[in-house]
């Protein structure tokens, strides 16, 4: 007679033991509350294509019920559609023109590509819940003048040693040179993720006027240009152009003296 299988077993939720084989899988979750999740996320995004549809509409023309009961388009209201792309197209240029405009746009949108890549890290090393395998919140992200700041809500079962762990694999998703986990102060529940991009104090960077007064000359531009990380030997300063002071005379403690004293302690006492 052919052996019966051995029941399997139920260790919580979301977990089951076969014989010496244990399956996790996560636990099926309610459909609005991944909806809420996928826009909480996306709230960037959608914020911005939801300005770019209401300005488009305000600047489009007013709509009106024909006798058949259409909405059709009021003659002499509003731009038409080419008129309004031309002004799009000619804002986002001007937006990207501008030197300040530009930056900030930049390191906000940046901003926001790291929090989505901060939480597929997290993701995909397995920084989850041991039971729900829920993955930590990244609640909010900023730049910084280093690079940017992600916040991310620990679940319970999740520690930040757990977090500070995958600081490599922070830094290479986020194209990023280094990576930090900063606990919160009060408590460990919350993280900060520190993605350093760049180092604002580069020696390449510097120009104090501590070099010109250094180098004798007060329009010494600073740290030479042309000596970088990759020269072999740093290129030597100039000879400085001040005047050296001519050395204070010593007194000899042993020469002769004029009183005749043959240089004795008494001259100086």
């Amino acid at each position: 007679m052919a052996r019966a299988a051995a029941p399997s077993r139920s260790f919580g939720l979301g977990k089951s033991r076969v014989d010496s084989f244990e399956i996790i899988s996560a636990p099926p979750r309610n459909p609005a509350v991944r909806v809420l999740a996928l826009l909480l996320r996306l709230r960037a995004e959608l914020a911005v294509v939801a300005v770019l549809l209401t300005v488009w509409v305000w600047l489009g023309p007013d709509h009106v019920r024909d006798a058949a009961g259409r909405w059709v388009a009021a003659p002499d209201t509003g731009w038409d559609t080419t008129t309004r792309i031309a002004v799009f197209v000619a804002v986002a240029l001007v937006l990207a023109g501008l030197p300040f405009t530009r930056r900030y746009l930049f390191h906000r949108a940046q901003a926001v590509l790291t929090r989505h890549r901060v939480r597929q890290t997290l993701l995909e090393c397995r920084v989850l819940n041991s039971r729900s395998r829920a993955c930590p919140l990244t609640v909010w992200a900023r730049p910084t003048r280093v690079g940017e700041a992600v916040w991310v809500v620990l679940r319970a079962g999740i520690s930040p040693t757990a977090v500070a762990e995958q600081v490599e694999e922070l830094a290479s998703a986020c194209f990023a040179r280094e990576a930090r986990v900063i606990p919160w102060p009060r408590f460990t529940t919350v993280v900060r993720v520190e993605i350093i991009r760049r180092d604002p104090l580069a020696p390449n960077l510097i120009r104090s006027d501590l070099f010109r007064y250094a180098s004798g000359d007060i329009h010494d531009p600073g740290w030479p240009t042309h000596d970088g990380p990759d020269s072999p030997v740093p290129a030597p300063r100039r000879e400085p152009s001040r005047p050296a002071l001519p050395a204070a005379p010593q007194p000899a403690f042993d020469g002769p003296s004029d009183s005749g004293r043959c240089g004795d302690w008494s001259d100086y006492v």
